[in-house]
């Protein structure tokens, strides 16, 4: 008896650090390629003129916010959302790219989407405009905001002048 229940305890622990180390292996394979930026990281770039920002949120979000200094309103809830990013992606390589929501779940979701899809590299600026609970979020850390109408005169010169790769 006392045999039995020693078996099953070991069988249980053993079938327990299989299931941590499955879960800690496919994070990790989940998450290779698609690297992961603060906002102050990709704010930096911005200034470097290194990268690009796409703000995936949507237009309310965007009218009630502003938008990150930098970034292109660029919803992924827009109907042509994939033909502006096949756009982009005509003259940015995805390592140029990065993605930002409101907390880091939907721009994390897609750079996951886009990878499945044979786009990897898009960087994901993971706190977002507001925070995820880790980090305080692009608004919270004092980094520069501007209104909807400015980010949208960026972006359309973008499309008048793209420039070649």
């Amino acid at each position: 008896m006392l045999i039995c229940s020693l078996i099953r305890l070991h069988l249980a622990s053993v079938a327990f650090g299989l299931a941590t180390f499955l879960l800690v292996f496919s994070t990790t394979v989940v998450f290779a390629g698609d690297p992961a930026l603060t906002a102050p990281q990709i704010h930096q770039e911005l200034d470097k003129k290194e990268m690009i920002l796409m703000d995936i949120r949507t237009p309310q979000e965007w009218a009630q916010t502003g938008l990150a200094k930098g970034a292109w309103p660029v919803s992924m809830h827009e109907k042509d959302f994939g033909q502006r990013l096949h756009e982009i992606l005509k003259v940015y390589e995805p390592h140029e790219i990065a993605l930002i929501c409101a907390t880091g779940r939907r721009s994390t979701y897609l750079t996951q989407f886009l990878r499945k899809k044979g786009i990897s590299g898009i960087s994901n600026v993971s706190e977002g405009m507001f925070g995820n609970g880790q980090d305080p979020g692009w608004i919270a850390r004092g980094l520069p905001v501007v209104t909807l109408v400015a980010a949208q005169e960026r972006y359309k010169t973008f499309l008048r002048e793209k420039p070649a790769k």
